[in-house]
């Protein structure tokens, strides 16, 4: 029965060592180079929304990348061929972390004039600014000024209200959102909703449902109301340059549908679609868009928005320190 006993228990344990080498191998595997690259390349395949749009050809993109992936190559040389595949579809939403490593594409807003400094606009034009969280407003005559740098979690409810209501009395009002690069929709929605005159459709949201590039879902519409609207119907200016992205760029889409709205500056970095979250199989993180957008009309606004005046800071406007975008919306309030 001893016999027995030790040769059952030896028996487990050389179970227990072969599943053991076996799941360790198969990690092994899957964290090889070529599979690495494969399960990227497939997962953006099936997963990705904007192929058609973009009019991309991932397979011919799979043929040009794929030969660069030996199990020869280095983990950096593997993140490099892997970041510059998906660059090709130049998509800021679309991003590969490996630690603090990360990569984005940010060729949406690099190749164009910055046209915003903050530190020069408080200086010159706004030296009595004040503060609500993360948001900034001030008093330019009978006008206001609010500045929003992000719709992150640093920008709440509350101060949203808070600065609303102390800019109630303004007969105008200046909407500056350069360099917001987006977050929560919650935070849009809810500015926006004290800006409304009535129930309007914004946008429809369009998500992927297949491996298929144009497999999606029925196109989801956005509505907003009004939700004590204290500045509807006077005068709206909206200040943007390049680095309007993503949530943001939703927030420039919804104010242009208002009538009493006016955008100036650039156009939008763009980004409509909604970012998803995948892990590759050596714990890479990778971020791609699942959906797209499109404005009430139909226009899918994934490149930005235009501005109703497009106006930019040229080099004049910077050795002498003027905000272009900024003294032409005040100046256009007057």
């Amino acid at each position: 029965m001893k016999n027995i006993a030790r040769y059952f228990v030896c028996s487990i344990w050389m179970m227990i060592i072969f599943v053991s080498c076996e799941k360790s191998i198969i990690k092994e595997e899957a964290q090889h180079p070529a599979a690495v690259f494969e399960s990227l390349w497939n997962v953006m395949d099936t997963k990705y929304a904007l192929f058609s749009y973009k009019k991309a050809n991932w397979k011919e993109v799979y043929n040009k990348y794929r030969p660069m992936v030996s199990d020869n190559i280095s983990n950096q040389e593997l993140f490099d061929i892997c970041t510059a595949m998906l660059g090709e579809l130049a998509d800021g939403h679309v991003a590969l972390i490996n630690g603090a490593q990360k990569y984005t594409y940010s060729g949406y807003y690099s190749a164009y004039p910055h046209n915003f400094n903050f530190d020069l606009l408080k200086e010159k034009y706004l030296p009595d600014i004040k503060s609500q969280g993360i948001m900034s407003y001030a008093f330019p005559g009978q006008y206001g000024y609010l500045y929003i740098p992000s719709f992150s979690d640093g920008l709440t409810l509350a101060d949203i209200d808070l600065a609303l209501e102390k800019l109630a009395h303004v007969q105008g009002l200046i909407i500056d959102v350069r360099d917001n690069s987006g977050g929560g929709s919650a935070k849009v929605d809810r500015i926006v909703e004290r800006l409304l005159p009535k129930k309007m459709l914004l946008k429809y949201d369009i998500y992927k449902h297949g491996p298929g590039h144009d497999d999606f879902y029925p196109p989801q519409a956005k509505y907003l109301e009004p939700r004590n609207s204290i500045l509807a119907g006077k005068p709206l200016l909206v200040l943007t340059n390049r680095r309007c992205f993503s949530s943001c760029n939703d927030f420039v889409l919804y104010m242009s549908e208002l009538p009493n709205v006016l955008v100036i500056g650039d156009q939008t970095g763009g980004g409509g679609g909604t970012p998803f979250d995948y892990e590759l199989p050596n714990g890479w993180g990778l971020k791609y868009s699942a959906s797209m957008a499109v404005s009430a009309a139909g226009v899918n606004i994934e490149d930005g928005i235009a501005p109703d005046y497009f106006v930019s800071n040229s080099m004049e406007d910077e050795s002498k320190g003027r905000d272009a975008i900024f003294k032409f919306a005040l100046e256009h309030l007057q």
